[in-house]
């Protein structure tokens, strides 16, 4: 759906942002002896909310770079070094974030360039933060992976995770979609 305007988040409605993983809605019991501030913090909801600007920051970036593809710089994503810091810069950027905004209480879903679409209201949340939970343990997998066998060493930033995460968010909301059960 394109944006009907350069504001779209001022025609937003509290509805709009109702989608999941709910922040604060985690079923998980032994969360309630936290305190306040942290009971409020979410991961699974803060791998899917800071994912499309990690993602956005690395396409910039990779786009910035379009006339130097195979002169200075390799074209190849995992290749390319700027790219891959811009994107782990951003992890290390981001998830912090989200977190302190979470904590604090603020509504920043409303500068989340995204609606739910009817099918996604029907979704089961325990079923969604189980996707996105074993998104997050594969993409921690191929992290320690990645550090273990030194593969791109130098980007030690969760990124695999955040992604891992939020890659699986999408997969259930397009099948979920895709299905409308």
């Amino acid at each position: 759906m394109p944006f009907q305007s350069l504001l779209f988040w001022s025609s937003k409605t509290p509805l709009d942002n109702a989608w999941h993983p709910q922040i604060g809605r985690c079923p998980t019991q032994y969360t309630k002896n936290l305190p306040l501030v942290l009971q409020r913090t979410d991961a699974e909801a803060t791998l899917v909310d800071a994912a499309p600007f990690i993602a956005s920051i690395g396409a910039l970036r990779y786009a910035s770079q379009l006339f130097n593809f195979g002169f200075t710089v390799s074209a190849n994503v995992f290749k390319n070094v700027r790219t891959l810091t811009a994107l782990h810069t951003s992890t290390l950027l981001f998830v912090p974030m989200v977190l302190s905004l979470q904590a604090a209480g603020v509504e920043y879903r409303n500068f989340i360039p995204r609606w739910r679409t009817a099918a996604e209201s029907t979704r089961d949340e325990e079923e969604v933060r189980r996707h996105v939970d074993a998104g997050a343990y594969l993409g921690g997998m191929a992290w320690v992976a990645r550090l273990i066998m030194r593969v791109g060493v130098r980007y030690w930033a969760p990124i695999d995770v955040v992604l891992g995460g939020a890659g699986a968010d999408v997969l259930h909301r397009e099948y979920v979609r895709t299905h409308a059960f």
